[in-house]
């Protein structure tokens, strides 16, 4: 039990390094090209996506397992940077275990029903 809180406490400390790099890098992208687009966030998801495949492939060809370091950089500091970049870890898993339609399923189900539900919880706050 010792062990699963220390754990959360690591990556509680890493999500909120990671969530202040997004607002800050987020927002000085989103001045930079003063456009309606998103960009910022676009470009935050796609980072975090190359950065969390730089540090899984480290970890698995470098380290062989999963160490409290793994989940401070990946969970925490990542995944508070950008969730998308644990969608395209799990995808990159679903990949090498050769589970294309589960990675496909998984992708449309994230991107579609998150949209949808998105929009939902919006509605029903706005009437």
């Amino acid at each position: 039990m010792t062990q699963i809180i220390n754990t959360s406490l690591i990556i509680g400390l890493g999500g909120f390094i990671g969530t202040v790099f997004r607002f800050l890098i987020g927002s000085l992208i989103d001045k930079s090209f003063a456009t309606s687009f998103p960009i910022g966030t676009l470009l935050v998801n796609l980072i975090g996506c190359f950065l969390i495949g730089l540090v899984s492939g480290y970890f698995s060809q470098k380290l062989g397992d999963q160490t409290q370091l793994f989940f401070f950089l990946t969970v925490g500091i990542l995944g508070g940077f950008t969730t998308f970049s644990a969608i395209a870890l799990d995808s990159q898993v679903f990949i090498e275990n050769g589970e294309f339609l589960k990675m496909i399923s998984y992708i449309f189900l994230q991107a579609i029903l998150g949209i949808i539900l998105c929009l939902i919880g919006y509605n029903l706050i706005k009437n």
